[in-house]
């Protein structure tokens, strides 16, 4: 037997096999650094999607505001100022009070359950409020003001916050339940939304009872 022949031949397989362990630890390298490279690209993409997903959450329900306050300014400016005082029954607040109500508590309730303000206890606070509800009430012009104002301070309190402060937590100062339930600053300007729906639809009332066509509602 030709041991020289072997050895070569022995050599040249050992050259081809390094050869091929070579390219299979080069393909294998390629491989997982592809797929790091995908890891750390997904991993960012979640990141900035869900920093994208917030940006678009606020982004959606300030739009939301902003139909919500030009569809309440459009009810306002339908009424003619001298129906301002025209209330439909006299146990309940007339159109320019519902208002009036809008603008005031709007802001009220903003300070409360977002900034962190205390509700007054004098009773006379009380007394002076409804009074400047109602003396704003028989004014067009002012009633106007006062919801724009108030739906801006909506508004701007929400586009400064960020995430974390929503889930701060407030209660209610004038539940009467014993416990008092917290509730997110995220669902403070829920109720906040919800409050001005409750009033604006009551003023809808009276601008139908004075044959005045209603402005066509709008989402958003």
């Amino acid at each position: 037997m030709n041991f020289s022949k072997k050895n070569h031949s022995l050599s040249a397989f050992g050259v081809e096999l390094h050869k091929k362990n070579k390219s299979f630890v080069s393909k294998k390298s390629f491989f997982y650094f592809v797929l790091s490279a995908l890891v750390v690209s997904t991993i960012a993409f979640v990141k900035v999607d869900k920093k994208t997903t917030e940006v678009n959450a606020t982004d959606s329900y300030v739009s939301m505001l902003n139909g919500v306050k030009a569809y309440t300014l459009e009810i306002a400016e339908a009424m003619p100022a001298d129906k301002y005082t025209f209330r439909p029954h006299d146990s309940i607040r007339s159109f320019g009070e519902q208002m009036a109500h809008i603008g005031m508590s709007s802001k009220f309730l903003l300070g409360m359950f977002i900034k962190g303000e205390s509700m007054p206890t004098d009773p006379k606070v009380f007394a002076e409020f409804g009074k400047m509800e109602k003396d704003m009430g028989a004014s067009k012009e002012a009633c106007i003001k006062s919801v724009t104002e108030a739906f801006d301070a909506i508004i701007a309190t929400y586009e400064s916050m960020d995430a974390e402060s929503m889930k701060e937590t407030f209660s209610v100062p004038f539940d009467p339940s014993p416990d008092k339930p917290k509730f997110s600053k995220e669902k403070g300007f829920q109720f906040i939304s919800e409050h001005i729906a409750h009033h604006r639809g009551q003023a809808l009332v009276s601008l139908r009872m004075q044959g005045i066509k209603a402005p066509r509602y709008r989402l958003y």
